[in-house]
């Protein structure tokens, strides 16, 4: 175990590999082998509310009450309820990291979707071409949204861009 993978690991895992590694090694060649000071390493070690009990040379989670036994049972079904859900999408989340890393993530300003927004129907007049290419567009990678919102997000986007400070 390196210094890294010692950090990064949950506290439960991180006592399940240390109480393997006490079997053979004690505390302060177990932090020496790491490559961290010996007081981080109990400290560390610490988080999670676990405990060294010295004479059976192991962890151990310290456990307050009845209410607290629940709290962590609560606490790491959410927990495993969330890894599932991470699990079962990562492909789309991945999607949406990489859509955002590549700025292409359409994120529609708050003011569109207002409750208190009031709408009104405006007549503009638009060369056909930019409009229906525009229609395309939006048909193609953006059908879940409305056309009326995907507009109102580009005047948005060009009085923000364009904007001349006074």
């Amino acid at each position: 175990m390196n210094r890294d993978k010692f950090f990064t690991m949950t506290p439960e895992e991180r006592v399940k590999d240390i109480n393997a590694l006490l079997q053979k090694y004690d505390l302060k060649q177990i932090a020496k082998m790491i490559g961290i000071p010996y007081s981080t390493f109990t400290k560390e070690m610490r988080v999670g509310d676990f405990f060294f009990h010295q004479s059976d040379k192991r962890y151990y989670p310290f456990i307050r009450s009845e209410e607290e036994v629940q709290k962590r049972a609560k606490s790491e079904h959410e927990n495993e309820l969330e890894l599932e859900f991470i699990r079962n999408n990562l492909n789309e989340l991945k999607g949406l990291l990489q859509m955002y890393h590549h700025n292409t993530l359409l994120l529609l300003d708050e003011q569109i979707y207002s409750k208190n927004a009031t709408f009104v129907t405006k007549s503009i007049k638009m060369n056909l071409e930019i409009y229906e290419e525009f229609s395309q567009f939006c048909e193609e990678h953006y059908r879940h949204l409305k056309t009326q919102d995907l507009i109102a997000q580009s005047l948005l986007d060009f009085m923000k861009k364009y904007r001349r400070d006074t």
